[in-house]
């Protein structure tokens, strides 16, 4: 059983970005806003902040314990017009009354570090990616890296964020694929016909040694706490008994989706550096 770990491939795409930082002559910048004091995101932005240190980007956290929605959209429109902010993320959550997906589209596509605005959803869907999802990249990562191309996959998601995305940016690298869902009946019955098995649910254990095959390749996306423990959406231990090869949590998408969305923030330089 091959175990396959994001940690080589997310070193190595740091070290690319710090040549191409150094090419672009200037240090590229993210701008991160959160709302309110939800421990999670606070994490997620301050790693956020340090692996940029590491890489060569200013990552900058501005914080509000409240603001309108007027307002926030009203500080989106200085920042999309900030030459000096290459890149914009609002953290999540958001507070009641905000809807997410209304926000992030009033971010300029070559800023949208997220890639969640319908514009570059849009691309995605055209097969033709600009700035892609962190998350659904990380998967494609991969499965380039380890050899795992143009085969059957089955993704149990379809959120915006991981399985649509990533059910698009698949098929077009020519993968044919299956997406479940909380309404398919019997998941198992696509996850044992598929070579590759994406799963992002947020419930631990949720993918088990009988819902696979000898020639399973499972892509594990969830992040789960128990226990004081960070586990993800399969049963590791069962199910690495049964399968080909399994990434690990944490160590396998993990690294390479923090990563990724740092790649955002130099490609979105690079283009705004050209568009000048």
């Amino acid at each position: 059983m091959r175990i396959l770990s994001g940690e080589e491939i997310a070193e190595k795409k740091a070290n690319d970005l710090r040549a191409r930082i150094e090419n672009l002559g200037l240090e590229p910048s993210l701008k991160l806003i959160q709302i309110g004091n939800d421990e999670a995101a606070s994490i997620y932005a301050r790693a956020k902040i340090r692996r940029g240190k590491k890489i060569g980007i200013d990552v900058d956290l501005e914080r509000y314990d409240e603001i309108s929605v007027s307002d926030l959209l009203r500080r989106i429109k200085d920042i999309a017009a900030d030459p000096t902010i290459n890149g914009l993320m609002i953290e999540n959550p958001l507070p009641k009354g905000f809807d997410y997906y209304e926000i992030v589209k009033e971010i300029p596509y070559y800023k949208d570090v997220d890639a969640l605005s319908p514009y570059n959803q849009g691309l995605i869907a055209l097969n033709r990616e600009f700035l892609v999802p962190a998350t659904p990249r990380a998967v494609i990562d991969i499965l380039d890296h380890y050899g795992y191309h143009e085969t059957t996959v089955t993704v149990i998601n379809r959120s915006p964020v991981v399985g649509r995305p990533l059910s698009m940016m698949l098929l077009n690298r020519n993968y044919t694929v299956s997406v479940c869902h909380s309404k398919t009946q019997n998941i198992a019955a696509y996850t044992k016909n598929a070579k590759v098995v994406v799963v992002a649910v947020g419930r631990p254990g949720f993918l088990n040694g009988s819902m696979v095959s000898g020639d399973s390749v499972v892509v594990d996306v969830g992040i789960n706490y128990v226990n004081d423990r960070v586990v993800g959406d399969a049963d590791f231990e069962d199910v690495s008994k049964h399968v080909e090869a399994v990434t690990p949590v944490p160590g396998g998408v993990g690294p390479i989706t923090a990563t990724n969305i740092l790649e955002n923030v130099v490609r979105a330089a690079e283009f705004q550096k050209m568009m000048k």
